[in-house]
């Protein structure tokens, strides 16, 4: 009688923990909220963040905020997934003389590209996010051939952009890439204040 007990104690207690773990599982609008974030659009939501006010780097993160999984494209990657570049990652730029500017992601360490491209692919589920920590000397501004993004003094407001595309680099071992669920779309940022 009391292996018995046990037993349905032991199944109560199981099915109270799973069910408190199911209940208090945090919901994808509650993932990133200590972060500031630009409007969703198609499921998707993009922030932007300085972690150091006056430090050069960047902190970019995308959350899957929709009701179904997605793949993003975030540009290219080289050495089969050594090299990572987000190339479809923009930055516009007010600086704080008032003038504004599209500054596009360019690592100037792999300017050149000699050999196997792949696309930057990042499976983004419901409820999940993706951070990248970028620099703002990995944005180069082609319209004024500005090399790096300089922030003046004054306040300075950068918003981050992202594109969606498919598989572009679709390589020989690999023809099924262009049949993945790419998100497809535009989206911003919420817009960053640094001051200097």
């Amino acid at each position: 009688m009391k292996l018995k007990e046990a037993l349905v104690l032991i199944a109560a207690m199981s099915i109270l923990v799973s069910s408190t773990v199911f209940f208090t599982t945090p919901s994808a609008a509650t993932i990133g909220d200590s972060f500031q974030w630009g409007s969703p659009s198609d499921g998707l939501q993009m922030s932007l963040s300085s972690p150091e006010p006056n430090d050069s780097g960047l902190q970019l993160a995308l959350r899957n905020v929709g009701d179904h999984d997605v793949t993003l494209n975030l540009g290219w990657m080289l050495a089969n997934g050594k090299v990572q570049l987000p190339k479809y990652i923009s930055i516009n730029l007010t600086d704080g003389k008032g003038k504004t500017r599209l500054f596009q992601f360019s690592d100037k360490m792999h300017s050149n590209v000699a050999g196997r491209v792949d696309d930057y692919v990042v499976p983004l589920r419901v409820g999940s996010m993706y951070t990248l920590t970028l620099r703002l000397d990995q944005f180069w501004c082609q319209e004024t051939m500005e090399f790096e993004m300089n922030l003046l003094p004054g306040e300075n407001r950068l918003t981050a952009q992202f594109e969606g595309r498919g598989a572009k680099q679709a390589n020989l071992d690999m023809p099924a890439m262009r049949l993945m669920n790419f998100w497809l779309g535009k989206i911003e940022s919420n817009t960053l204040i640094i001051e200097r």
